[in-house]
């Protein structure tokens, strides 16, 4: 079955077995990380740090297509280190937007012309950080688990330490360990799902989110249902974050 290009003779395997499409947002800037590129594109090893992300999804047994958000000056060098490294479910680019979750309209309005038009089946979408290479495959089918159980999942792990509350001077209040929850990527939904509520963010006007956990709760649906992270998943921001992968790297 050719995930990337449903057609009439597999629509009905897709209808009894819904794909799992990795959406990888590799858009941003990156200037925290003080680099010369976009961190996702600094060389690791010879290949961009974004390769290492699409190899651990493309490696998943479970994942069927991987489509890469990105800005159009990076497609080639995307498409082109897919081929290079024998990407066998990339299916493509989409254009990046001027913030995350703009791309990640982007990335669904692409996805929702590909494999909606026909009304048939509805995939299931990991949106993930292109610069969190160390997601795991236990993660990743995690994800896939409690969003067919829930329909939907976010990535998380458990705060270890207690935060205070109140003014630059003193706290008033606190907040236990147990009620705290660091989101992680990925973030998992249903593709009809994402495509209604991006239409009813249109309808209220909310355009800034800072990702699509956050989108999801400014819009008020709630229940999110946790799945698993691990510290290890974390996002690539700083240069220290970049000369600690690539040590992880060399020795791995």
């Amino acid at each position: 079955m050719n995930a990337c290009a449903p057609t009439s003779s597999n629509v009905s395997a897709m209808k009894h077995s819904p794909l799992h499409i990795a959406l990888l947002l590799a858009g941003g800037d990156g200037t925290r990380a003080a680099q010369s590129v976009p961190k996702q594109y600094v060389q690791i090893e010879g290949i961009p740090l974004l390769a290492y992300t699409m190899r651990a999804f493309d490696r998943h047994p479970l994942i069927d297509a991987i489509y890469v958000v990105c800005r159009d000056e990076w497609a080639d060098l995307v498409r082109r280190t897919a081929t290079e490294l024998a990407f066998s479910k990339f299916c493509g680019t989409v254009e990046a937007a001027d913030s995350c979750i703009g791309s990640i309209r982007n990335g669904v309005k692409r996805l929702e012309d590909t494999y909606l038009s026909s009304e048939t089946f509805d995939p299931i979408i990991l949106v993930h950080d292109g610069v969190r290479p160390l997601v795991s495959s236990a993660v990743i089918a995690d994800a896939i688990a409690v969003c067919q159980r829930h329909g939907n999942a976010i990535a998380a792990v458990q705060g270890e330490e207690a935060f205070m509350t109140g003014d630059a001077l003193k706290a008033t209040s606190m907040i236990p360990r147990e009620q705290l929850w660091g989101a992680q990527t990925p973030h998992t939904f249903p593709l009809s799902t994402l495509v209604r509520v991006f239409k009813e963010a249109d309808r209220q006007g909310v355009y800034e989110s800072q990702s699509l956990y956050t989108l999801m709760a400014e819009l008020h649906h709630w229940p999110l249902y946790k799945s698993r992270g691990e510290r290890v998943n974390w996002k690539i921001t700083h240069p220290e974050d970049i000369w600690l992968f690539s040590r992880l790297v060399s020795v791995l």
